[in-house]
C-alpha cells in the first residue's frame, strides 16, 4: 500500500461508519483525487450493506494485494485510451470475483471464537496466562484514536473504545464465559441461563446472563464505572481483603462505581445515552475533573496534552458533543473555563490566561 489513505483499516472504518473526523477527511480527499476511487468506495458501500458477513472467509492480505494490482492495471489502461479505460472499469465492476475480493477486504471472518472483527489496526495476539493452571488467551487491543467491534461465536457483541484491551479464551469452556477488560467497552451479551458472562476489570467483577451494559475502567485509573442500558447486572469486588463484601445489582438506567479495595457504591439512576455517546462518535463530560477530561481526549484523538498549571487539574468540566470535532471541543473548553491553549500537530498545551 503506497499511502495511508489506501490502508484497508481506514477504508473499513469509513465504510462501517466509525471513522473519526480526521479519517473521513483522509478518505474523502483520496476519493476526490481519482474518479475510480469514488466508484470503488460506492461499490464497497453497497457490498457492506447487502452482503452477509459470515459468507466470506478469505485471506485478507492476499485479497488486498490482488485488489491493488487490479486497480493499478485499470489506472494504466486509462492512459492508453478513454475507450479502453471504460471497458476495463465496466468489466472490473461486473466481475463476481471483484465483489468477493472487495468483500474480503471489508469482512474478516475468523474461525472459532470470533464471527468477525472490524477495526483499524487491531491485532489479535495469543498470550499465556495462569489461573488455576495454564491456558491460552487471545488479546485484542486498540491504539489511541481507534475503536473496534467484535462478535463472539455465542452472538455476544463488544465495542472496544480507544486505548483499550480485551482478553478472552480460545473458546468458552465450563460454566462461565469469562473475559478481561482494560479500558472501556460496550457489551451486548447473548442470554445463556447456564453460562453467565463475566467481565473482570481491575478488582471489579461484572456478571450477567444476558444484557447490554458499558464498562469504563483503565488500569491507570482507580475506579471502574458500570452503566446498564438493558437487563440486569451484578457488580462486586474480587478483593479478598474486604471484610464485608457486598454485591450491587444494576437494572436498566442505573450505574455504579467501584474503587480498588472497596465495595461497589449503591446503584443510582443515570442518563445512559450520555455514557454511550462514544459508541456513535460523540463524547460527554459531566463535572469531569479537567485532568480526566484531558486523558479522555488523549485517548480519543491520539494527542499529547499538557496542563501547564496544576491548579487546573481538579476543575470540573461539563460538555456534550454529539459528534466529537477536536477543534470545537478545544474552543468550548477554552471559552467555558477561561483558559488558553496552543496546538502544534498532536501536541496541545492548556494554560491560564492573564
Amino acid at each position: 500500500m503506497k499511502s495511508k489513505t489506501e490502508n484497508k483499516g481506514i477504508i473499513v472504518t469509513y465504510i462501517a461508519g466509525n471513522a473519526s473526523v480526521e479519517e473521513k477527511k483522509i478518505v474523502e480527499e483520496w476519493i476526490k483525487s481519482d474518479p475510480l476511487n469514488k466508484e470503488l468506495i460506492q461499490d464497497l458501500q453497497k457490498i457492506w450493506n447487502l452482503t452477509p458477513q459470515e459468507d466470506f472467509s478469505v485471506d485478507v492480505e492476499v485479497a488486498w494485494m490482488k485488489f491493488q494490482e487490479r486497480k493499478k492495471a485499470i489506472q494504466r489502461a486509462r492512459f492508453n485510451s478513454v475507450k479502453a479505460e471504460s471497458k476495463s472499469i465496466k468489466h472490473y465492476k461486473s466481475s463476481v470475483g471483484y465483489y468477493k475480493l472487495a468483500a474480503s477486504i471489508l469482512v474478516i471472518a475468523l474461525a472459532g471464537l470470533f464471527a468477525y472483527s472490524i477495526s483499524q489496526n487491531n491485532i489479535i495476539q495469543e498470550i499465556s496466562a495462569e489461573q488455576n493452571g495454564f491456558y491460552t488467551l487471545k488479546k485484542m487491543e486498540t491504539d489511541r484514536g481507534e475503536k473496534a467491534r467484535v462478535r463472539f461465536s455465542d452472538g455476544t457483541e463488544v465495542m472496544l473504545n480507544s486505548a483499550s484491551q480485551l482478553q478472552f479464551p480460545q473458546e468458552f469452556k465450563g460454566n462461565k464465559r469469562e473475559v478481561y477488560l482494560d479500558g472501556e467497552a460496550y457489551f451486548k451479551v447473548t442470554y445463556n441461563e447456564n453460562n453467565p458472562f463475566v467481565v473482570h476489570v481491575q478488582d471489579a467483577v461484572i456478571e450477567v446472563l444476558g444484557t447490554e451494559f458499558n464498562i469504563r475502567g483503565w488500569s491507570e485509573d482507580n475506579e471502574v464505572q458500570v452503566v446498564v442500558s438493558d437487563g440486569m447486572v451484578s457488580v462486586s469486588s474480587s478483593d479478598d481483603m474486604i471484610e464485608e463484601p457486598e454485591k450491587v445489582i444494576l437494572v436498566k438506567g442505573t450505574k455504579t462505581q467501584i474503587s480498588r479495595g472497596q465495595n461497589p457504591k449503591p446503584a443510582v439512576g443515570t442518563d445512559v445515552l450520555y455514557h454511550l455517546l462514544w459508541t456513535s462518535g460523540g463524547i460527554h463530560f459531566n463535572n469531569t475533573p479537567f485532568k480526566q477530561a484531558v486523558q479522555d481526549l488523549e485517548r480519543r484523538f491520539d494527542l499529547n496534552i499538557t496542563i501547564a498549571e496544576k491548579n487546573l487539574h481538579d476543575i470540573p468540566f461539563t460538555g456534550t458533543f454529539q459528534y466529537a470535532e477536536l477543534n470545537e471541543i478545544l474552543t468550548v473548553i477554552s471559552a467555558s473555563m477561561g483558559i488558553g491553549f496552543t496546538r502544534e500537530a498532536k501536541n496541545i498545551v492548556f494554560f491560564i490566561t492573564e
